[in-house]
């Protein structure tokens, strides 16, 4: 007759990207009865071996996760942020204004189209880097805007207080990554919304005249404010010159056929501009955005 005095167990493991085998030889006293020492032992390796292959394999997926979401490429080309309503900016830039486009509190579908076009803000949605500054700039004529930002959890984080008309909102420095989520009240039962995403962007946003030149310049990251602007294709080199001398840089621009089909005096194409600025005071663009804005033919 045969006794077995030792018995085998082959443990697999993951670690990684790789599996690994463990050969436990546990002894058996005579009774035929493993060793509750070495049962014990056996065990508690095997938890161990296993939490250590949880934790890498936990920690490499949680790179992978956090690589992807600040893996972006930033993005302001006017043309973009039309298709697609999203701006993504770079870590070079600290201040952004979003702007309330003229009409954008009416509903879809009416019928009579009032909007120029859908998006309720220009951006209706923005990705930033942690610590970017945004402010509100209400280019919708004749009506005032208050605007309720919360946070990740749902909780109001700030409010603009109203907003006239060719003026911009107190600004709000967005300090934590997250989706912050925004609305304010359009005509009735018009909730015009829009969102922040914040995350720390690895790389810088660069101008979009530099992707289309054969020699880009070394300063075609050298801005730090980013905003939007829409004006009647009709008259867009005065426009354009107005801005440029105000010491403001047109970046891009792009036209679109607007929804309404035009109305007097700004015909039925718009154009979308998205304007920089570099070591300029927010406040003096602001005010000459403001003369700008009031004396635009909207409605």
């Amino acid at each position: 007759m045969t006794y077995f005095t030792e018995l085998l167990i082959l443990y697999l493991f993951p670690l990684g990207n790789s599996f690994y085998v463990i050969n436990l030889i546990l002894p058996l006293d005579n009774y035929m009865r493993v060793s509750s020492i070495h049962v014990f032992l056996a065990i508690v390796g095997i938890l161990i071996l296993t939490g250590y292959s949880y934790i890498i394999s936990n920690g490499v997926h949680a790179q992978s996760q956090n690589s992807t979401a600040i893996g972006v490429t930033p993005n302001i080309s006017a043309e973009s942020i039309f298709n697609t309503k999203t701006m993504i900016l770079g870590n070079n830039v600290k201040n952004l204004v979003i702007l309330i486009p003229n009409e954008g509190h009416h509903a879809a579908g009416e019928d009579n189209e009032a909007r120029f076009l859908d998006q309720h803000f220009v951006p209706e949605n923005a990705v930033v880097n942690t610590g970017t500054t945004v402010q509100w700039f209400n280019g919708d004529a004749g009506h005032e805007r208050t605007i309720d930002v919360k946070g990740p959890n749902g909780d109001t984080v700030f409010n603009t207080g109203e907003i006239v008309d060719s003026q911009a909102s107190n600004p709000f420095t967005f300090s934590n990554s997250g989706i912050y989520n925004y609305e304010a009240e359009g005509d009735p039962g018009v909730t015009m919304t829009g969102s922040v995403t914040v995350n720390n962007i690895q790389s810088p946003v660069t101008s979009s005249a530099s992707l289309t030149s054969t020699t880009p310049s070394s300063n075609s990251s050298n801005f730090d404010t980013v905003g939007i602007l829409m004006v009647p294709t009709q008259d867009i080199d005065q426009y354009i010159s107005q801005i440029t001398d105000a010491g403001i840089t047109v970046d891009n621009t792009f036209d679109f056929k607007d929804l309404r089909g035009g109305q007097e005096g700004t015909g039925d194409t718009q154009t979308l501009i998205v304007w920089t600025t570099g070591g300029k005071d927010l406040g003096e663009t602001l005010s000459s955005l403001s003369e700008i804005s009031s004396d635009l033919p909207y409605s």
